[in-house]
């Protein structure tokens, strides 16, 4: 049995962990009377309120289902904390050993029977985890650090960059932003020597070498900041030039389209459908995502859009076709 100070002290950290404490609960747990656990918390309620500047206004307070929690201000509760770790799992873009190892510092934020319960909620997710990319997330996390330094600080960036078919090239560019999607971190970036260079996005795991070419970007503020933008277009790995297209959805979901095609919006919709207009980076990456629905999608213009999806049909129908006769 814990003696008062420490059994106070416990019951302080649990309330600042963000659990919800109830008197009978803590009581068992502790082996003392009701009464006791109320004298406990009248105590912790009394520092808090003789010392607000000191704990910045945080209070003990009673909630809905008769359970006490701490008004935090800067900490987690266990809810934020398990919906930061799915968030986390959902992205795949960390190595298990990583992963794994964020999620044991996230739950130094939570207490008690807080941390069995995320790391019950963790175990099956973990079992079965796989992440996207085969890098070395140490790696990618110093990296990702080390981009948004120079993006900050304003300098021209020196890259080593591994291509889609694996050929190494070295650029120079004007680094813009670093951003999370589709389960990889991209370097929105131009590059130095081409006047007027469109965004190109540079998948960061791909980055092998990055350093301060000691230049600063002469890129202006107004300039920076519209091409920053671009990242509302992104296709992920393939660019293009900026088109709006407009396409009629027969899906279920809108919100698919919506989550898709950030730009998109609505002209009409009734029971039967929806008709989308978004502007894109017009490539093979907004085929492909365009494709994802499958016949619920029927693109309407513009008319290269409507001719390159028929031909990545065709082809698609070719291939399954001859696939169909040798079997026979």
């Amino acid at each position: 049995m814990l003696n008062k100070k420490d059994r106070l002290l416990a019951i302080f950290y649990r309330a600042i962990s963000g659990e919800t404490l109830y008197i009978k609960e803590l009581a068992v747990e502790y082996e003392v009377s009701y009464k006791t656990i109320i004298r406990d918390l009248d105590v912790i309620k009394s520092f808090l309120a003789e010392n607000q500047v000191l704990v910045g206004g945080m209070q003990l307070l009673r909630n809905a289902d008769k359970g006490y929690r701490l008004a935090l201000i800067n900490g987690f509760y266990p809810e934020e904390l398990l919906t930061v770790i799915k968030i986390l799992f959902g992205s795949r873009v960390l190595d298990k050993k990583t992963l794994n190892g964020l999620m044991k510092k996230l739950m130094f934020c939570a207490s008690g029977k807080e941390i069995v319960r995320l790391r019950n909620a963790c175990k099956d997710e973990m079992e079965f985890y796989r992440q996207a990319g085969n890098d070395d997330s140490g790696t990618l996390i110093k990296r990702v650090w080390e981009l948004e330094r120079l993006i900050k600080e304003g300098w021209e960036v020196s890259v080593t960059y591994k291509r889609l078919d694996g050929k190494i090239v070295e650029r120079t560019i004007y680094p813009i932003a670093v951003i999370c999607s589709g389960y990889y971190f991209y370097l929105l970036a131009c590059r130095a020597d081409q006047e007027d260079s469109a965004i190109i996005y540079y998948r960061v795991d791909r980055i092998q070498s990055v350093s301060s070419s000691g230049q600063r970007v002469t890129l202006n503020i107004t300039v920076r900041q519209k091409k920053e933008a671009a990242r509302l277009y992104t296709q992920n790995m393939f660019m293009g030039e900026q088109t709006r297209i407009r396409f009629l959805y027969t899906g279920p979901s809108v919100e698919a389209i919506l989550d898709r095609f950030p730009t998109a919006k609505i002209l009409w919709q009734d029971e039967k459908g929806a008709e989308f207009s978004a502007m894109v980076e017009y490539g093979r990456g907004t085929l492909m995502k365009l494709m994802e629905q499958g016949s619920w999608v029927k693109v309407l213009a513009p008319k290269k859009v409507v001719e390159d999806m028929r031909e990545e049909m065709e082809a698609m129908r070719g291939m399954y076709g001859r696939n169909l006769e040798n079997k026979q």
